[in-house]
């Protein structure tokens, strides 16, 4: 087997490398050590599209301008595991398409990742938060973030035989900085209300045990500062298994364990997948609360965000992405193919 298409820990189930569009889709329902892989996020788009789908019919989509950032994430979500399940499904056609494949697909993700601060950005942020300069430039900085991460995922990919520990790090980084970024509203949610449950417990009367236990569960359950938010508890759940998903994706395992046993099923790849769809569902469904139970308070508190700024991010998005994924693969033939390919001996 090339070098170029073998993964850690992965002895057998590889296709060939130079199949054809017609091999590779065919590849769907032919056991592989990318079948899996493919419908692990195949399936899970289908679902999230008719969400989609469900959630436009019921938006009057020109007036309604509140539903703007949901719509926007929602289409995000069905377009990163649309784009994932093909990257797997057409990389075994050459060397070069390989790349090309999973150019585009950090490409989706970074789609996704800025889909994400755009929802954040309209129903997440704490209320202590909203309106203030971290919230004006929090989209801003998303932007950005979405161009050093394609930049830097696509770049790792020239390192992926020769250096393949520096490859796995810079594509980690490359995608877990937007996410930490994303997700500084829900830590400041959390900590903002500690903070202020904490200066209510000085000024308030001795309180039975029955009464701190309940209280206890429901900071737990209910961190947000407006609303009784159960949102908190499927956002707590998304962080969590986004963290396994991580480890998944960074550690190789179980395959690097058991060389040859998780060949076709459970290897590390297929199981980051799956956390990630499950991350993504519980953030949905995290975000919808949000949105409903946080409504009347934002529009009176908060300045939505206007079709040119949700549009200008999302055009700024694509050009780079575009950009960056288009100079990546011109140069995957300007370099000779050795120096892309060789292992480092």
């Amino acid at each position: 087997m090339t070098e170029v298409f073998h993964e850690q820990g992965i002895l057998f189930g590889y296709r060939h490398p130079q199949s054809s569009a017609t091999a590779c889709l065919l590849s769907l329902f032919q056991m592989t050590n990318e079948t899996l892989n493919i419908w692990t996020h195949l399936l899970p788009f289908w679902f999230f599209s008719w969400r989609f789908v469900s959630t436009l019919q019921a938006t009057d989509i020109l007036n309604d301008s509140y539903s703007w950032p949901l719509l926007v994430y929602m289409g995000a979500s069905c377009l990163f595991p649309l784009a994932s399940s093909c990257a797997h499904t057409f990389s075994s056609m050459s060397r070069n398409a390989r790349h090309i494949c999973y150019f585009l697909d950090y490409g989706a993700v970074n789609l996704f990742s800025l889909g994400c601060a755009i929802a954040y950005s309209a129903y997440v942020f704490p209320d202590t938060l909203v309106s203030t300069t971290f919230h004006d430039y929090y989209l801003t900085l998303a932007v950005l973030n979405t161009i050093v991460s394609i930049w830097l995922s696509c770049y790792s990919r020239f390192f992926e035989i020769q250096k393949p520990g520096l490859c796995k790090m810079l594509r980690v980084l490359a995608f877990a900085f937007p996410y930490t970024w994303d997700s500084l509203p829900i830590l400041f949610r959390d900590t903002d209300h500690t903070q202020e449950t904490s200066a209510k417990r000085t000024s308030q009367p001795h309180r039975l045990p029955e009464q701190t236990a309940q209280a206890r569960v429901r900071v737990f359950l209910f961190p947000g500062e407006s609303a009784e938010n159960e949102a908190t508890l499927y956002h707590q759940k998304h962080m969590a298994m986004t963290l396994l998903a991580s480890f998944f994706y960074s550690a190789n395992l179980p395959e690097r364990l058991a060389p040859g046993r998780f060949d076709y099923i459970g290897h590390s790849h297929q199981l980051f997948h799956v956390c990630v769809i499950l991350a993504t569902h519980m953030q949905m469904e995290a975000i919808l609360l949000d949105k409903t139970l946080r409504k009347e308070w934002l529009l009176a508190h908060c300045r939505p965000l206007l079709f040119a700024q949700i549009a200008g991010a999302i055009l700024l998005c694509l050009i780079f992405s575009l950009s960056n994924i288009v100079y990546f693969s011109s140069a995957l033939y300007r370099i000779p193919e050795p120096e892309l390919h060789k292992k480092e001996t």
